[in-house]
């Protein structure tokens, strides 16, 4: 990931808590922490190409970390539980961690590179749809549809989970192992063994 994309995911993550803190807007419904990871969570999990220059894992999760910072600031002044708000942001920043080292692995070997893509596209863009999909179910007895915690696997569904409006009162636990299970699945299909495959070039 390239200096000038960092620096926009930069800028689009300082944008609501700087607002809100500085300039005493009400921009978000939910906590402003989620929205100060939401634009790293968008991007540096994605596949890489093959050709693309080598970054630093921990880049992306190390800039977060002022923004992150600033919107947790945010919120407790705000009245926002300190212990489930510490929980949510740092569950979430530890499955960056974690999705943005295999995303930055995964290409240098085509094995790897393949089985990561594989598992980011099931677990993120299938995961969201998937969720969509189910809201539109009609549950049973006309009851709210479910909230199945294993959903939690796709990073961007547990940040919304927490970052709705009410988000950090509904949180459960389950969901904050769910969410780091599927950054370690990540990270084991980018670890995958070349075997017979050839390096990447």
């Amino acid at each position: 990931m390239g200096p000038g994309r960092l620096g926009a995911l930069y800028l689009a993550a300082l944008a609501v808590p700087l607002a809100e803190g500085l300039l005493d807007l009400e921009l978000a419904l939910g906590p402003c922490a989620a929205l100060a990871l939401l634009p790293w969570l968008l991007l540096a999990p994605a596949p890489r190409r093959p050709d693309a220059a080598p970054g630093g894992a921990l880049t992306p999760a190390l800039l977060a970390l002022p923004p992150l910072a600033l919107g947790a600031g945010v919120d407790l002044a705000r009245g926002a539980a300190g212990g489930t708000l510490a929980l949510a942001a740092g569950t979430t920043w530890l499955a960056l961690v974690l999705w943005t080292a295999a995303a930055e692995r995964a290409p240098r070997a085509r094995p790897a590179a393949a089985w990561y893509a594989s598992v980011w596209f099931l677990l993120v863009p299938f995961g969201l749809a998937l969720r969509v999909a189910l809201s539109w179910v009609p549950a049973r007895g006309g009851a709210e549809p479910g909230r199945p915690a294993w959903l939690a696997l796709d990073p961007l569904l547990f940040l919304h989970r927490w970052g709705r409006a009410e988000g950090l009162a509904e949180l459960r636990p389950a969901e904050c192992a769910w969410v780091l299970l599927g950054a370690g699945l990540a990270l084991l299909a980018a670890r995958a063994p070349a075997g017979r495959g050839v390096e990447a070039t």
